[in-house]
Formats: C-alpha cells, sequence, structure tokens
C-alpha cells in the first residue's frame, strides 16, 4: 500500500492562501449569478405579475391585507397588483407570509419568502426561490433560480391557505 509523503497531504501557507483567494473569488462569482438570476426573475414578475406601482425589483416586503397582496417600498410606500386577482395564495401568516401564489393564464407562480434562505438573505424582500408550475397540475414545479425541478416529496400538488382563507391546491 502506498502511502502520500507529508509533504503532499499538508498544505504549505502559500498553497492554503492560494486557494482561500481562489475560494473567494468563485464565491463572488456565484453571488454576481445569483443576482443576475434574480433580478431577470424579478424582471419576469414585473412583465407576468406587475405592481400598479413600481417594480418587483425594489420590493423590501410582501405581506397581505385582506385579501389583496401588498408589495412595501424601502420609502415607506406600497402598492398592490396591477390585477388584484392574480394572487391567489399564501402559506404561513398574512403580515409574514412564507410564500405568496399567484397566476396568470391558469399557471402558477410561487414567491418563496425565507430571510434566512440562502438566496433570502440577500434579497432586500427575502426571496428565497421564485418556482414556476410545470404544464399540468400533477407535473413538479421549476425554480427559476436553481434551474432544477422542485421535489417535494411524493405530494406533487401543492397546498396553500386561499386569500379568502380556504384550502388552495396549486
Amino acid at each position: 500500500m502506498t502511502t502520500l509523503a507529508p509533504t503532499h497531504s499538508q498544505n504549505t501557507p502559500n498553497q492554503t492562501a492560494w486557494m482561500a483567494t481562489e475560494l473567494n473569488v468563485i464565491n463572488q462569482l456565484n453571488e454576481r449569478h445569483v443576482k443576475q438570476i434574480m433580478d431577470y426573475s424579478k424582471g419576469f414578475l414585473d412583465k407576468t405579475f406587475p405592481l400598479a406601482e413600481g417594480s418587483h425589483k425594489d420590493v423590501v416586503c410582501y405581506m397581505v391585507y385582506f385579501q389583496h397582496l401588498l408589495a412595501f417600498f424601502a420609502d415607506g410606500s406600497k402598492s398592490g397588483l396591477q390585477n388584484p386577482a392574480q394572487f391567489v395564495a399564501l402559506s404561513g401568516h398574512r403580515e409574514a407570509p412564507e410564500s405568496l401564489v399567484l397566476v396568470n393564464e391558469g399557471r402558477h407562480v410561487e414567491l418563496v419568502l425565507n430571510r434566512h434562505g440562502c438566496n433570502g438573505e440577500k434579497d432586500c424582500a427575502g426571496i428565497d426561490d421564485i418556482q414556476l408550475q410545470a404544464k399540468q397540475p400533477s407535473e413538479p414545479w421549476f425554480s427559476m433560480l436553481t434551474g432544477k425541478q422542485v421535489n417535494k416529496g411524493c405530494q406533487s400538488e401543492k397546498r396553500f391557505t386561499a386569500k379568502d382563507g380556504g384550502l388552495y391546491q396549486a
């Protein structure tokens, strides 16, 4: 059995510094890439689910007031959706939702909100993911941010609280 010599298995200070520098560069590139994807995804929201005023890119907080989705901005102003009927459901509490469900032409989009999530901690509105429903409700959902299918265990249909308080199944 061959073993590595101690000089090959231990990093020298120069190698460690070099690796740290390379990892830092890779992390910065990844963060820039995620920001670009988030900006593109919020542009998609602006086109598909436009606010009455402002842009999803500038939202710092979403909440549900009665049966309306409200988007709040850094200056304290707020806006609803241009078409309020596009907001159909949520999960979590109305004042601090965990997710919001929007619908356009029969297809659902879920904004996953988590200020402690990988993406949510970097996003001013706390959006951790934006998920799109496949063509058929029984098919898996797709994450705009990761570019991958969203696995929700064996349950293919998502369940939420409708904006009127009832059960909503997407």
